[in-house]
């Protein structure tokens, strides 16, 4: 079942379920029918979002000779997060109440929130759906929007961005079930079609864990550096004059990202592939490829693990390091400090404890000038 028949058979499900008491067997049938592929909840999640959205619409002006609940529009705006939260989960129950959409309990919290008062326009989502039968027509015509093709992977219409600030750090479980993990100062914008999966790392660094489908490749878009992947895990850095790809698991395509979106098969072409404990670094030079011993595998993704390992780096290459995530810059003074060798594990944000390592075991002096923190040597052992 592709992403059209699935938006087609939830429609049918919600419409299905929106009867007053549902039969059991009814209920264990959708449950079934969302546990056979997981695009199956994604989207009854969507227009079961779509169709709460609509019945606010209906609950803040009832008719036009009504005037427009002010009371609802604020306690609304103070829910839109959870709505938002909404879109990108699936409901996971099966039970039908009154006070909420058909098959899913994370759903009814937002009609229990909002109307304290027994007032007409309090009444539940299904009874104000048997009253109004433009509501079951508007979820028809989304329906009729996914068969044309215009709703491919999100109802918003538009690749959806994922930014972190520096120190900060992400993880995304996209609808396909692959996984982002986003590093520092880092941006991504994510694009899910019917024929493709596209992340354009804008800035920074993250890691994709890709879950398997032959029929959509998942590509990574850095600038002029595309990595192309079915099923695998590997981390991308998007560096000032090139582009760093290390492969934690299977196997990756490397080239230009014009190549590598528009040809198929992959074998036929004479392309740069990487398997795992492999990195390489594309520049406008070419690719350089490089193997990793786990070790030093271990210690490159240590970030997922929001730690950083050293083990004989230079203090250069760490002060490098932990200036990715802090906004105080660790500045060397004196040149004889930059090759001393570093070793441990630390918290990327844990800057004091890095200072703290370097005056009592290297006796290095710590000058602060706003948020420069200038290193010059006391005594070199």
């Amino acid at each position: 079942m592709d992403s059209n028949d699935a938006e087609i058979a939830a429609g049918e499900w919600l419409a299905r379920l929106d009867r007053r008491n549902p039969s059991p067997e009814d209920l264990l049938a959708f449950e079934r029918w969302k546990g056979v592929d997981p695009r199956h909840a994604a989207a009854y999640a969507r227009l079961a979002a779509t169709w709460q959205a609509l019945d606010r619409v209906q609950v803040i002006r009832p008719s036009v000779d009504q005037p427009i609940d002010n009371d609802y529009l604020s306690r609304a705006s103070q829910q839109s997060p959870r709505l938002h939260s909404i879109q990108h989960s699936f409901p996971t129950s099966g039970r039908h109440s009154s006070g909420g959409l058909p098959g899913g309990s994370s759903l009814n919290s937002l009609d229990e929130d909002s109307t304290p008062d027994p007032t007409p326009r309090s009444l539940s989502v299904q009874r104000r759906a048997s009253q109004r039968p433009w509501l079951f027509f508007s979820v028809a015509a989304v329906v009729l929007v996914a068969i044309a093709g215009l709703w491919t992977a999100h109802p918003s219409g538009g690749p959806k961005t994922y930014r972190t600030s520096v120190g900060g750090f992400q993880r995304v479980v996209l609808e396909d079930q692959s996984a982002l993990e986003i590093n520092t100062d880092s941006e991504v914008r994510v694009s899910l079609t019917t024929r493709l999966r596209k992340v354009e790392l804008v800035r920074g660094e993250a890691s994709f864990e890709v879950a398997h489908d032959e029929s959509r490749p998942f590509i990574v878009f850095a600038g002029n550096t595309a990595v192309r992947a079915v099923g695998t895990k590997f981390d991308v850095h998007r560096l000032e004059n090139s582009v760093e790809v290390t492969v934690d698991e299977g196997k990756v395509a490397i080239g230009s990202p014009s190549l590598l979106e528009a040809n198929g098969d992959l074998l036929s072409i004479s392309i740069s592939q990487l398997s795992a404990g492999q990195t390489a670094t594309a520049s406008g030079s070419g690719v350089k490829l490089k193997n990793l011993p786990k070790s030093d595998l271990a210690r490159k993704l240590a970030w997922q693990n929001q730690m950083l390992v050293f083990d004989g780096d230079s203090l250069a290459e760490a002060a490098a390091q932990f200036n990715r995530y802090n906004l105080r810059q660790l500045v060397i003074a004196d040149p004889r400090l930059a090759t001393l060798h570093i070793g441990g594990y630390f918290r990327p944000t844990n800057l004091d404890a890095f200072i703290s390592v370097l005056q009592s075991n290297f006796g290095v002096r710590v000058n602060f000038d706003g948020n420069r923190l200038i290193l010059a040597a006391a005594t070199i052992n």
